[in-house]
C-alpha cells in the first residue's frame, strides 16, 4: 500500500471511488434545473409583465420549483464533487474547497429566489390565498445575479485552482481551464451560457477518474 502511495500522487481510493459519482450528479442536477428554469432564468432584464405572464401559468409555476429544488441540490452535490476532486492536493486543498463552497452557496442562494415566487402562488392557489402579486419580478433576476455572479465568479476561480494544482488534470485541460475560468468567472458580464462549466466538470471528472487508479 505504501509503495502505491508513493507511485500515485494523486491516489486516494475513496476519492477514486467517489469522483465520478459527485461530478456526474451534478452534471444531471444543474442541466435539470437548467432545461426547467430556461425561459425563467432566460427572461433577466425583461419587463414586469413578462414575468406575470410567466407565473400565470400553473405548469410554469410546478416547472420552476422543481426546477429550484433541482439546483439546491446541484449546489450540495458541487461541494460534494469540490471534495473529492480535491482529495490529497497538498495546500491546494482548501483553496479549492472554499471556492467551491462558494460557488455552491451561489447556486444554493439562486435556487431559493427562483423558487420563492412559483412556491408561494402555488401555496395560494391550494389555500385560496393571492400569494406574491407584488414585485414578481424581482427575485427571478435575483436569482440570475446569485447563479451568474455568486456562483460563477467563484466557479471560475476554482476552476483556475485546478488548473494550477500539480498532478491533478492533464496538460491539456489545464490549459484549458484558463480561457474557461476567465469566461465563467465572466458569465454575467458576458451572458455566457452555464453550460460551458458544466463542460469543464464534465471533462475534469472523467480525465481524473482515468488518471487516478
Amino acid at each position: 500500500m505504501e509503495v502505491r502511495r508513493l507511485t500515485d500522487p494523486i491516489g486516494d481510493d475513496e476519492a477514486v471511488v467517489n469522483i465520478s459519482r459527485p461530478g456526474s450528479a451534478f452534471v444531471v442536477l444543474f442541466l435539470g434545473s437548467s432545461v426547467l428554469l430556461g425561459e425563467l432564468v432566460g427572461s433577466f432584464a425583461d419587463s414586469d409583465a413578462q414575468f406575470v405572464t410567466l407565473f400565470s401559468d400553473a405548469g410554469n409555476r410546478i416547472g420552476y420549483v422543481a426546477g429550484s429544488a433541482l439546483m439546491l441540490l446541484a449546489g450540495f452535490a458541487f461541494v460534494w464533487f469540490a471534495h473529492a476532486l480535491s482529495c490529497d492536493t497538498g495546500s491546494y486543498r482548501a483553496p479549492l474547497l472554499i471556492t467551491g463552497a462558494a460557488a455552491a452557496i451561489g447556486m444554493i442562494v439562486a435556487a431559493l429566489a427562483f423558487a420563492t415566487v412559483p412556491l408561494s402562488l402555488l401555496f395560494g392557489s391550494f389555500f385560496t390565498d393571492p400569494g406574491l402579486e407584488a414585485g414578481q419580478a424581482v427575485l427571478p433576476q435575483f436569482g440570475f445575479v446569485a447563479l451568474s455572479l455568486g456562483g460563477m465568479l467563484p466557479a471560475g476561480i476554482f476552476t483556475a485552482i485546478a488548473a494550477r494544482t500539480p498532478d491533478l488534470l492533464p496538460r491539456w485541460l489545464s490549459i484549458a481551464s484558463y480561457p474557461v475560468a476567465v469566461l465563467v468567472s465572466l458569465t454575467a458580464l458576458l451572458f455566457m451560457p452555464f453550460v460551458l462549466f458544466v463542460l469543464w466538470v464534465v471533462a475534469a471528472t472523467v480525465t481524473v477518474s482515468r488518471r487516478r487508479p
